[in-house]
């Protein structure tokens, strides 16, 4: 009788996960759409000519969603892309599409960590960094397509900031993408059943859209466990690709052709640099990458470095743009709080970063001799959207010297606003000047009278400093 009993168990639980099949459609009004990739996150395929399709989802999906084609793109007035419908007991689901500008150029915006706690945190996003959103935004959009991504973190365990933020991100008037960030998960919880909070404000963790002739996917890179029991307390996670993230990315390449460029927004850098170690999965999915064009765009440090896996996959990790967790409008790296920008145009993708409280035309901070904490006794340079497509030079008295030295240092720009704020108090950890290698140091003669360092971006923008040593 134990035995019939856990046999039918058994059964009804399977029962209770069999796939069944949907069916429906793609069309922007009258137009049906034909070649639409559409999943429940694990299964996919495709519209036909005349727009419908039919899907297989898993017992335990919890979306039906589709991945917008170019020129076409979901309606975004929420604060949430709306690519994507709750499975019920419906058999069958319409997507109704918006037409875009025409064209293959597009501007895209990478926004590291808002890390919104409370009302004090969306008051201080909602001043200068949704200014500057929404400013930059309409302006980029008057030109062409235009598309933001929030790369993780968007609130910071109390997730009834997502509403508000939602509301705060729409008005910059263009579609903005969300990944899940470790403090975006409900943090007393583990696996899949974590991200629910999320999906119920954002839609599904992994998506992708096409922009021009870009493929753009977002995916969960957290593997989350909670391990805690306040919801409001951090859980516990290890940065890594869980396997359902992987089974998303090797259906999805399926239906991209090689060669494509490919940007894949993430909260976790797939390399820790600092540790020399790749994320859970991340050289397996490097590997699946083989043979596109790849650009990761990651958060989750809050500063900022840039890294190159192969010829064609770099790694940006841009700092954050709530400054030092809305303490300071610097970054405790030594970045100005900011966004990353790329600009697509024809075959040129180029990008640079965004400054909030500054021009665009500062990119790099040089440092005069003894105002270094880390490095006193030489000059710097420091530049943190530096990679190895940046050329670094300085010249004593006339005699070119070459590439300064490479070191880890933090500028003392940051230092003075953050002991400012705090003042006689403590500076939390988490808080505190934190070396990081994207500055140049030189370290003249004892007889040298001038020294010059120049620094050229990859865009051929050119900034110079000279220092005279007598």
């Amino acid at each position: 009788m134990k035995k019939l009993l856990i046999l039918l168990l058994t059964a009804s639980l399977c029962l209770g996960a069999e796939a069944r099949r949907v069916s429906g459609s793609v069309a922007c009004g009258s137009d049906a759409l034909a070649g639409v990739i559409v999943t429940d996150g694990a299964n996919f395929t495709t519209t036909g000519t005349d727009g419908k399709f039919k899907l297989d989802v898993a017992g335990d999906a919890r979306f039906v969603y589709i991945v917008s084609p170019a020129g076409y793109q979901p309606d975004f007035s929420t604060g949430a892309p709306q690519f994507y419908q709750p499975l019920t007991k419906a058999k069958k689901y319409h997507f109704e599409l918006n037409r875009t500008a025409d064209g293959d150029d597009f501007t895209l915006f990478a926004v590291s960590d808002p890390q919104m706690k409370h009302e004090r945190h969306l008051k201080k996003f909602c001043k200068e960094p949704l200014q500057d959103l929404t400013e930059q935004g309409q302006a980029h959009l008057a030109k062409h397509n235009t598309v933001g991504i929030s790369l993780g973190d968007q609130g910071w365990n109390e997730l009834e900031i997502f509403e508000p933020y939602k509301e705060a991100i729409a008005k910059t008037g263009i579609p903005f993408y969300s990944v899940i960030g470790n403090h975006d998960f409900i943090q007393n919880m583990g696996g899949k059943a974590a991200e629910a909070t999320y999906e119920d404000h954002f839609g599904p963790a992994n998506w992708a859209f096409w922009l021009g002739k870009d493929l753009v996917v977002g995916v969960n890179n957290i593997r989350f466990r909670g391990e805690v029991k306040d919801p409001k307390v951090s859980g516990k996670y290890t940065e890594g690709y869980p396997e359902w993230t992987m089974d998303f990315m090797r259906g999805l390449l399926e239906y991209v052709p090689k060669g494509t460029h490919i940007f894949i927004a993430q909260h976790s850098p797939t390399y820790r640099w600092w540790k020399d170690v790749y994320i859970v999965n991340g050289k397996e999915l490097i590997e699946m990458l083989d043979g596109y064009k790849v650009d990761f765009l990651s958060g989750h440090t809050h500063i900022f470095n840039n890294h190159r896996y192969t010829p064609d996959i770099r790694d940006h990790n841009p700092a954050s743009i709530c400054g030092t967790w809305w303490e300071t409008i610097w970054c405790n790296d030594g970045t100005p709080r900011g966004y990353l920008i790329f600009d697509r145009e024809g075959e040129n993708l180029s990008w640079y970063w965004h400054n909030i409280d500054y021009p665009d035309d500062f990119q790099v901070e040089f440092i005069a001799r003894g105002e270094s904490r880390f490095n006193p006794d030489c000059y710097l340079a420091n530049v943190w959207d530096y990679d190895e497509d940046w050329k670094v030079e300085w010249v004593q008295d006339g005699t070119a010297m070459g590439t300064p030295e490479l070191v880890a240092d933090v500028s003392p720009t940051f230092i003075e606003q953050i002991e400012k704020k705090f003042g006689d108090k403590p500076i939390p950890k988490y808080k505190q000047p934190r070396k990081n290698i994207h500055y140049f140091a030189v370290k003249p003669s004892k007889d040298a009278s001038v020294i010059e360092i120049s620094v050229t971006a990859p865009d051929g923008r050119h900034w110079a400093k000279e220092f005279n040593l007598k």
